[in-house]
């Protein structure tokens, strides 16, 4: 019966092992529907950020925007780039968005905790000249993705789940407009954080001696 159990617990970590290291890369999803269908099953916590009403105190109103600076923090994630954020009023019904103004620095969003999943609405500034442009996101380990999106007043999703937590990422649309006006947008992001790794560790760890608690209890 030792043996067995212990055959048992070694395949259990093996299986984890693998898919960790098959799944890491990521999925990326182009669909929100499919990207919550997703996430569904995550051993995480999920959270939203829509930049509507009510605002997190410490803006300066602007009348069309709502200024930032030098960073802004809501429900746990914090955006920051090479200039104030803003959360102004784009087309669409008076839909609020994040815009980051500054051209010089890509748009970063930091996560309260390791995450395994981002998704978010991807835009830029209307440029005259181009209607779509070349979007990179970044994450914190090394990990870059390239898409393409639309320029306001056209929104595109773009999503990511992974084994392979990170803790960070940057979006940058390659300074459509100029320096001095970036035109990033962001709308609509979901993130699902799991606990520190060293927690994970002490649930795993409890997890087992209680396995083995009842396998020998049974035994008596």
């Amino acid at each position: 019966m030792k043996t067995s159990f212990a055959s048992i617990i070694l395949a259990t970590c093996l299986t984890f092992i693998f898919a960790c290291s098959c799944l890491g890369q990521g999925t990326i999803y182009r669909d929100r529907a499919e990207f919550d269908l997703a996430i569904a099953g995550l051993a995480g916590t999920r959270q939203d950020v829509n930049f509507q009403p009510p605002l997190p105190p410490g803006g300066i109103d602007e009348g069309e925007w709502v200024q930032y600076s030098p960073g802004l923090t809501i429900s746990g994630l914090t955006f920051r780039g090479g200039g104030p954020q803003l959360i102004r009023f784009m087309s669409g019904g008076g839909n609020r968005v994040l815009n980051n103004y500054d051209s010089l620095t890509p748009q970063r969003v930091d996560m309260s905790g390791p995450a395994l999943a981002f998704g978010a609405d991807f835009a830029s500034l209307l440029n005259p000249v181009h209607s779509t442009f070349l979007a990179t996101v970044t994450l914190n380990d090394g990990r870059v993705f390239t898409f393409t999106a639309p320029a306001d007043p056209n929104f595109t999703f773009w999503g990511i789940v992974t084994t392979r937590p990170f803790s960070s990422l940057t979006f940058s649309d390659g300074g459509l407009i100029g320096i001095g006006l970036h035109g990033e947008i962001l709308d609509n992001i979901t993130v699902v954080t799991i606990p520190e790794p060293h927690t994970l560790g002490l649930l795993a760890l409890g997890a087992l001696l209680f396995g083995w608690r009842r396998h020998w209890t049974r035994k008596l």
